[in-house]
């Protein structure tokens, strides 16, 4: 009796224990786990964003899984979606189109996601947590003005033109529109979409130049592009008559300039964008206040300065 009196007092003993370390015992933290969701992945500007991206995730010590849209913003909806049904804790965004994909983001902040925009605004701005990146219009306002000058403020001009629709597309064109207004001698003779593609590219100035028009600049949205010009410029023979601007400061871009090909590019800080972006993303899941705006600074980058950004 004794024998069975012990071992029931120490079954209730062990049962006790258990219910009191079972309540003491904190719940297991939610692994956090994000998203970035690029327009594409076919140019060293969206490489070196996605790879400046992952750089700090790994440094934070938190997972990121990134999509790519292949321009298409739909697929990039279907991407959004995807992740937040996954269980995102949160999201970067450099967006395909200025409105498509507003309604996405609206309805990841609704479940709860943290939403950071890169690079290329949205519509609707207010529908993210928050935005890093340029003032597209500001970096158009350069590269044109540059090429303005350079060229002795007349003469015919050609615009080679990102996705349409994209923030850098309509921003850095409306820019070079603002610079044209001071300057009633410069013509644009041509102006085209080449969807950030260099073969769209390479087609569209080799036509311009088979027209027999004379050109003074080709200034296009983006590297990727101003490289096809100036191979389309040198393959016509026209090297040192037709100048070539670009924007981005990719390495290829940053070597031509240096040989004196290209004649100049515009840095908007890549990589800044990028490892701002994931660690502002990483702050407001942490429950940390961050700027609804946080903007990175374009740069001229020409001969007389491109040591200074070859790495």
């Amino acid at each position: 009796m004794k024998i069975t009196r012990f071992f029931s007092v120490l079954l209730i003993s062990m049962l006790a224990l258990a219910l009191v370390t079972g309540c003491s015992k904190k719940p297991a933290e939610k692994e956090q786990s994000y998203a970035l969701f690029m327009s594409h992945m076919t140019n060293a500007f969206t490489i070196e964003m996605s790879d400046a991206v992952k750089s700090k995730a790994a440094e934070l010590g938190v997972k990121v899984t990134v999509y790519e849209a292949e321009k298409d913003v739909a697929k990039q909806i279907s991407q959004i979606e995807t992740a937040v049904q996954q269980g995102v804790s949160g999201i970067v965004i450099e967006p395909v189109s200025v409105d498509g994909v507003v309604p996405a983001i609206e309805a990841a902040k609704k479940a709860g996601v943290a939403v950071v925009v890169v690079n290329q605004k949205i519509s609707k701005p207010e529908a993210a947590d928050s935005f890093v990146g340029v003032e597209n219009f500001d970096g158009g306002v350069l590269e044109m003005k540059t090429a303005a000058e350079a060229i002795g403020g007349k003469g015919n001009v050609a615009f080679l033109l990102g996705p349409m629709g994209s923030d850098a597309q309509i921003g850095r064109t409306n820019g070079y529109y603002e610079v044209l207004k001071s300057y009633p001698d410069i013509k644009v003779a041509f102006e085209q979409t080449a969807n950030w593609r260099t073969d769209e590219a390479l087609k569209i100035v080799e036509n311009w130049l088979q027209t027999g028009t004379q050109l003074a600049a080709v200034v296009a949205n983006n590297d990727g592009m101003a490289l096809e010009a100036l191979k389309a410029v040198e393959d016509a023979k026209l090297l040192g008559k037709v100048k070539i601007y670009g924007l981005d400061a990719t390495p290829d871009a940053l070597a031509a300039v240096k040989d004196g090909r290209l004649t100049a590019t515009v840095s908007q800080s890549t990589t800044l964008q990028g490892t701002t972006a994931m660690e502002t993303v990483n702050r407001i899941v942490k429950g940390e206040s961050v700027e609804k705006e946080i903007l990175v600074s374009f740069t001229l980058i020409t001969k007389d300065n491109v040591d200074q950004f070859i790495k």
